[in-house]
């Protein structure tokens, strides 16, 4: 059961960026004009790829990024420009002057900032040396940090949510949106997706022969050769109908429904039958209280590769029945390319087009439709009734999304309820990987006997270095710790990291493997701050020194989500398996994203991940960024239910600050060192988040040395003997493990989780990251 408000979620603004237009009028006049936008490649050099073409977008010459100083310019990504210039439409069309009164951003995305990333790797192997430019490409690189320029032109503070479940991303977005309003975490809330073309994508894809040769994508013809690959960014500003009346809001659509399942046939290729998207189809339409039959129009996914299509197809036709002939259908990526993130954002924002317009967009140069087609295939612009358009998203990592869109004054007969009231969160396992070893009980040893583990050199696989750059690499594997799964074989050490602590924590929970919880009950959140970074490595590599050898194997890993789609077909998940992209903190917005789950009734547990691993690139990326730190690596995992465990055991319930963020490392300061001056975060056992960043270790340290002066404590240590009155242990992983990245604050809450379990008392912790947010945290036994 799916509990969600009686209140629908109104659409007040989009907004759209494509290689067809800047603006909602002209993406809409290209449509009219059944226009293409496939051009040579001029970005970057395609001369040894098979496919040479791809959509383009035009962005405008004047500076759009006014708080960012000018020497920063240059940094802010092709793809956050669009997403600015989407905002910019979605806020003037919504009648707001700003952010505020937004209570959360949630962004798509499946590359981010890729073209910052490539320069830093192409400098990086190319000097021996320090360069002086090199941190702040590692800082705007990460996706989060680029969102926060946006923030920062509107001095606005909430928390943004970055999502990256490949093709997949933009969709996942504003269904996660529809989901915070519909279980009253939000009332309003912005949402979409982008991505800017790339070099190691656009590689990756040839390499995959997946680009059309021809460099015309042809959704559902019999003889489509490919897809081409474009640009692109779309938002939406999602209302509650209480928050939408507030403020005199005039709604042009209803995000009616939405449903987000997993394909777990192959990493990249879809179930030939479609099962995964005929599940989220039906899903998203009972959600929104409508039948296949009342379907005005879909927005496919329609790629135009052979596999793709047919499946859709086949998805459509099980799913619609006899009513599949009635339901026109096309694909907007026959005329824009594949926006990839930014793909499930922009055509959510071209059904809304559809359904103001009363129109349809064409599925562009098709010669002979496929025997497959059982729908009404719009082949070019259509004037017609829409009172209700579907789109649906379906990338690697086999995450499938529905949207479901209607009118304003559409009936609606959905299963509507009150939401369920706000239930605790428990912590049922805990599993770790880390340079301390495998396992939580060599996490706990390590940190509280405070020990010394061993360093080793990060060589470079490319090029040579002149300095020393020492990491804390996870020991081997031992032999009982992964399973016998043939994707671990060619996955990448995050992966198997993951796995592994999911599997002790599943275990500690008395769910072995998973056995014992019913099918389709468990979810999946995966945190992530540079991802498979090896892999990534490596495959640019290749298409740097040899383009036409670049392994098709590789490319393939490399994808935020990959990971966790491993560990889902490995325990048969085949509900919600999300990623998502953030600092070490944001395992607390992973934390809220499984909450907001549970409390909808989608699933009864949720793993809940975060993990990194530690290559030559990310060791020098430690050593600019926390020069006092080693580079280190490994997964902490936490299984959370609304439901205590069994009886017998102590019962950890989790509690944490609301998500803020900060444009400047004083703001974040501060707000560090207030949290840390908080009684409720001073327990008897404290878990520090000293990071090597001086201006906030000095900030919490400054705290901590306050409350010890002013509220005394007296604990018991983990071996039980009474510690000195007036002192409260303070424990610092970050120090003994090195930084761990994206795993970081996962391993963080998963040692508060064991050490609560061992001494019976509330830890405390709180968790700054290194670019934008900083929360607290507390474990309380029950």
């Amino acid at each position: 059961m799916v509990h969600v408000s009686s209140q629908r979620i109104l659409i007040t603004g989009a907004g759209i960026v494509s290689p067809l237009g800047l603006d909602w009028l002209e993406n809409e006049a290209s449509f009219r004009a059944n226009r293409t936008a496939f051009r040579p490649v001029t970005m970057f050099d395609v001369s040894q790829r098979i496919a040479k073409t791809a959509a383009h977008v035009d962005l405008p010459t004047e500076r759009l990024f006014l708080k960012t100083p000018m020497r920063r310019q240059h940094l802010l990504d092709r793809g956050t420009q669009m997403l600015l210039l989407a905002l910019r439409e979605t806020l003037a069309m919504a009648k707001m002057p700003g952010l505020d009164g937004v209570d959360a951003i949630i962004i798509g995305t499946s590359a981010g900032a890729m073209g910052i990333g490539q320069e830093y790797f192409r400098h990086a192997a190319g000097s021996p040396v320090k360069q002086p430019g090199q941190i702040s490409r590692l800082e705007f690189y990460q996706p989060q940090r680029q969102l926060n320029a946006i923030a920062q032109e509107y001095d606005w503070h909430g928390p943004m949510i970055l999502v990256s479940n490949s093709c997949a991303s933009g969709a996942n977005a504003i269904g996660d949106a529809m989901a915070m309003i519909q279980t009253g975490k939000a009332k309003r809330v912005l949402a979409g997706g982008y991505d800017a073309l790339a070099e190691l994508v656009y590689a990756g894809f040839d390499t995959l022969r997946a680009l059309a040769p021809s460099g015309i994508p042809r959704p559902f013809d019999a003889a489509r050769d490919g897809l081409a690959l474009g640009e692109g960014a779309a938002l939406v500003l999602l209302e509650s109908e209480a928050a939408a009346a507030e403020r005199g809001a005039e709604a042009f659509a209803v995000a009616a429904g939405y449903t987000t399942a997993t394909d777990l046939h192959h990493l990249t290729q879809p179930d030939p039958e479609g099962k995964a998207a005929i599940r989220t189809m039906t899903g998203a339409c009972t959600q929104a209280g409508i039948t296949p039959g009342q379907v005005s129009y879909i927005n496919s996914h329609g790629t135009g590769t052979p596999y793709n299509d047919v499946a859709e197809a086949s998805a459509v036709k099980a799913w619609a029945g006899e009513d599949a002939a009635k339901i026109a259908l096309s694909s907007t990526k026959s005329a824009m390319g594949h926006l990839l993130g930014g793909a499930g954002a922009v055509e959510a924002v071209i059904c809304l087009m559809a359904l103001r317009g009363q129109w349809m967009p064409g599925s562009l140069n098709i010669r002979e439709t496929d025997p497959a087609v059982c729908f009404d295939l719009v082949h070019a612009f259509r004037e017609a009734p829409v009172k209700v358009a579907l789109t649906n998203s379906f990338g690697f990592g086999g995450t499938n999304a529905t949207l479901v869109f209607t009118g304003v004054d559409a009936p609606t007969s959905g299963a509507a309820a009150t939401p369920a009231p706000h239930r605790p969160l428990h912590i049922l396992g805990a599993g770790a990987v880390s340079a301390a070893g495998w396992g939580t009980a060599a996490l706990a040893t390590a940190i509280t006997e405070k020990a010394t583990l061993p360093t080793q050199e990060s060589p470079r696989t490319v090029g040579t270095r002149e300095w020393e750059c020492l990491i804390r690499p996870a020991p081997p594997a031992p032999a009982d710790r992964l399973p016998k799964f043939p994707r671990l074989r060619r996955a990448s050490p995050i992966t198997k990291f993951s796995m592994a602590a999911a599997l002790e924590a599943l275990e500690q929970a008395g769910y072995p493997q998973a056995q014992g919880i019913a099918p389709g009950r468990l979810g999946i959140v995966q945190l992530m701050f540079n991802g498979c970074v090896q892999f990534s490595g490596k495959f640019y590599h290749e298409v740097i020194e040899t383009p036409t050898l670049a392994s098709p194997l590789i490319f393939p890993e490399t994808v935020y989500n990959a990971p966790a789609s491993h560990i889902a077909a490995y325990l048969g998940v085949d509900g919600p398996a999300t990623t998502l992209i953030g600092e070490s903190s944001a395992i607390i917005e992973a934390i809220a994203l499984a909450h907001t789950w549970l409390t909808q009734g989608l699933v009864d547990h949720v793993l809940v991940i975060g993990a990194e691993e530690c290559d030559w690139l990310g060791a020098e990326a430690t050593s600019y960024y926390h020069p006092q730190l080693q580079a280190s690596e490994g997964a902490g995992v936490l299984l959370l239910s609304l439901t205590p465990g069994p009886e017998g055991k102590h019962q950890l319930r989790l509690r944490h600050t609301p998500a803020l963020a900060y444009h400047h490392e004083a703001g974040k300061a501060a707000h560090l060192q207030a949290l840390a001056t908080r009684p409720e975060y001073n327990q008897a056992q404290h878990i520090t988040g000293l990071s090597g960043i001086p201006l906030l270790d000095h900030a919490e340290t400054a705290a901590h040395l306050e409350m010890s002066a002013d509220t005394p404590v007296r604990i018991e240590n983990p071996s039980g003997e009474a510690a000195t009155p007036g002192q409260t242990t303070r424990l610092h992983p970050r120090q003994i493990l090195g930084e761990t990245m994206g795993a970081a604050g996962a391993l963080q809450l998963v040692l508060a989780a064991t050490l609560a379990r061992q001494t019976s008392q509330p830890v405390s912790l709180t968790l700054p990251g290194s670019l934008c947010a900083a929360y607290g945290a507390v474990v309380e036994v029950e």
